[in-house]
């Protein structure tokens, strides 16, 4: 089970990684100051195990001596004297090396408490910097998502602005913008814009069947790069409910909508996507939609180019509990249901949160404001302590 820890500190503003590398650095060496003392420790209960050894040989022989003096008679009492000092040096050291041994576990269980302070020190080391490196990488990927939505907004400004103009939409001059913004950002799948019957141009049935539409005749342009070019399909799905999430959404929130991670044909190829809509209104009416499509393969191999914390993993986690992405490909678009229920509940009401299981799992929850503020998603970073630790120590 994940026990919460305490909210951590933020490291001081400078260079990514050089504060950290400098306090790893003087904890190595300290814990290797303390790892020393634990070696001196175990060498000298052994000499102090040695002479009192030699003390009690010495103790045994002086009495022997004494014996043998006594035999001797007055040629033996020279000896005897000599005997007596050398049996009071033997109890004087082994009165010595008693109290030595007093001494040892005393010394032996502050060298120990020493050492867990040390190995707590470089533990929450470790998981300041996994809480910066979190941050930094939900600043990146929020700054990827706002490239997007602002691509969206220009979009939809010239949409509008097109709108305005008598007889300047064209059905042809807007797929053609569409095309552009597509081909100008390499990171998305698709764009698309599914609008309202009548509600673009109002020659709806002039254009059934044709490119970019379906039977109804509105325009419902899924511009896509799925089969490695740029292709155009109209939109499916749209008024099938269970399916029509990414059009139905944006139109009762009113506002862009981050979509929960679903399946959806590109190009013949059903793939998972995520897709970030914008409603679009005409005169303060409801006209239709605004999207960008994600493909979650792409964005989990954006994200798996990063390794903090040398062994880590991130994953993108959809304000519903899902993965968005994550390394094992099959649990992409699935509840994170190995999650624990405080995790979970800190994603859906858009808090940070750090956790460490007893197998030393750690988890860090960096909350993403994508879309609708009531509809956080999370930047999950996930790693082992211990091997965190040795890879530190190393690097």
């Amino acid at each position: 089970m994940y026990q919460g820890l305490a909210e951590l500190t933020r490291a001081r503003a400078g260079a990514p990684g050089t504060e950290t590398a400098g306090a790893g650095g003087t904890m190595a060496r300290v814990k290797s100051m303390v790892t020393g003392l634990e070696r001196r420790f175990q060498e000298i209960a052994e000499i102090a195990e040695m002479i009192n050894g030699v003390a009690r040989h010495t103790k045994l022989l002086s009495f022997n001596a004494t014996i043998e003096a006594a035999r001797a008679g007055d040629a033996g009492r020279g000896f005897s004297v000599v005997a007596s000092e050398v049996r009071n040096l033997a109890e004087r050291t082994s009165a010595a090396t008693s109290t030595i041994n007093d001494m040892l576990p005393q010394i032996k269980a502050e060298i120990k408490r020493a050492v867990q302070g040390v190995e707590s020190e470089e533990s929450d080391g470790v998981m300041q910097r996994a809480v910066r490196l979190t941050g930094l990488e939900a600043a990146r990927v929020l700054a990827w998502f706002n490239q997007i939505g602002t691509t969206l907004n220009g979009l939809e400004f010239t949409l509008q602005a097109l709108k305005a103009q008598p007889d300047a939409l064209t059905r042809a001059r807007f797929n053609a913008i569409m095309a552009r913004y597509l081909e100008g950002n390499p990171g998305l799948l698709a764009l698309s814009c599914g609008m309202e019957p009548g509600a673009f141009d109002g020659r709806d049935a002039e254009y059934a069947h044709q490119e970019g539409s379906d039977a109804t005749g509105r325009f419902l342009s899924y511009w896509h790069r799925g089969s490695g070019r740029l292709s155009l399909e109209p939109l499916v799905g749209y008024d099938v409910p269970g399916q029509n999430e990414y059009y139905e959404l944006p139109r009762r929130a009113g506002s862009a909508v981050m979509i929960e991670p679903y399946d959806y044909e590109v190009g013949g190829v059903m793939m998972k996507i995520t897709s970030f809509m914008l409603p679009v209104l005409f005169k303060g009416r409801f006209a239709g939609v605004l999207g960008a499509d994600f493909g979650l393969a792409q964005l989990q191999a954006q994200l798996a180019a990063a390794k903090p914390m040398g062994t880590g993993s991130l994953c993108l986690l959809s304000h519903g509990g899902r993965y968005a992405t994550h390394e094992e490909p099959a649990r992409i678009g699935q509840p994170a249901s190995d999650l624990p229920p405080a995790l979970l509940r800190a994603l859906g009401a858009g808090e940070a949160f750090q956790a460490l299981a007893a197998d030393g799992e750690v988890a860090v929850l960096h909350p993403l404001a994508l879309g609708a503020p009531s509809q956080p998603w999370g930047l999950l970073l996930r790693f082992n302590l211990t091997t965190a630790l040795e890879h530190s120590a190393f690097s």
